[in-house]
């Protein structure tokens, strides 16, 4: 049996991908995306994180420092400035480096693997509830 993610052979147990993808993933696999890709789900009903997906093959889960991601985190995530892409994920933006291919950024093959997103550098999935404190009148 082969990682539905990776395409390595799983010699012994292998995990569940649900819900990032149908089928079995090994060890590594789960470790590196698909835990924390249920993490990112989780605070879905009231969203306290953002999922950072990594040209190498890494997810992350970030937290804004207050309430509310600032430009400048998202800045930080992206590493420049921030464009957001038209695709949606559910209620999440997905912000990328609007400069990647300007400052030679490698694919993401992250995000192609597994949505078959072709962006430059770091994609940071943000909940639209997160996105950006609310402009006071």
């Amino acid at each position: 049996m082969n990682c539905c993610i990776c395409k390595k052979e799983i010699f012994k147990y292998p995990h569940n991908a649900n819900p990032l993808m149908e089928g079995r993933c090994c060890k590594e696999c789960n470790n590196k995306f698909v835990i924390p890709f249920r993490i990112f789900l989780l605070s879905k009903e009231k969203p306290t994180c953002a999922l950072l997906l990594k040209p190498q093959y890494v997810l992350e889960v970030l937290e804004p420092k207050k309430e509310y991601f600032t430009l400048e985190e998202k800045q930080k995530a992206v590493a420049g400035n921030i464009a957001i892409a038209p695709e949606r994920m559910g209620d999440c933006f997905v912000v990328v480096n609007e400069e990647g291919a300007l400052r030679g950024m490698p694919p993401n093959l992250t995000g192609y693997n597994i949505f078959g997103w072709k962006y430059l550098g770091n994609i940071l999935i943000v909940p639209e509830k997160i996105f950006e404190a609310p402009e006071e009148e």
